[in-house]
């Protein structure tokens, strides 16, 4: 929806390892969209040029889930610096909500769920971000 109301669309793709089977994986509920949200309205709404987001999931180590959200946008520095300017400081819904529902899993997981942010850059230029979200696979049996 968000792609059919830009003034320039963005290009994008979901990427799953081959080695997933996604009938057996559950991922609590709205916890990466609020992120790609936050791409898109943060990052790739203020871009020029050719835009993209990509959203990567992966089996990796010790049996866990990786999923990166990752965007060409402007920038987490330039994003914030567009926000004073238009003198929003209060924190949004989405970021209190991705606060409370982090905190919860964390505790669930035993600290073992994480969320880690990276600045992405092109020739020492802001070039989009990297969020990286680890969860914790449990098995029912």
């Amino acid at each position: 929806l968000q792609n059919m109301d830009a003034n320039t669309p963005y290009d994008y793709s979901l990427v799953v390892d081959e080695n997933i089977n996604i009938n057996l994986f559950l991922v609590p509920p709205m916890l990466i969209q609020p992120f790609i949200e936050n791409a898109l309205v943060h990052g790739l709404m203020h871009k020029k040029g050719e835009k993209r987001l990509e959203v990567k999931f992966d089996f990796v180590e010790n049996e866990t889930l990786q999923c990166e959200i990752i965007d060409n946008g402007v920038g987490r520095a330039q994003a914030d610096l567009i926000k004073a300017r238009k003198g929003t400081k209060n924190e949004s819904f989405a970021v209190s909500a991705i606060s409370k529902r982090l905190s919860i899993l964390k505790h669930h997981f035993d600290g073992q769920f994480t969320v880690e942010y990276s600045d992405l850059f092109l020739n020492d230029i802001p070039s989009g971000t990297c969020v990286t979200l680890i969860i914790p696979v449990k098995r029912k049996f």
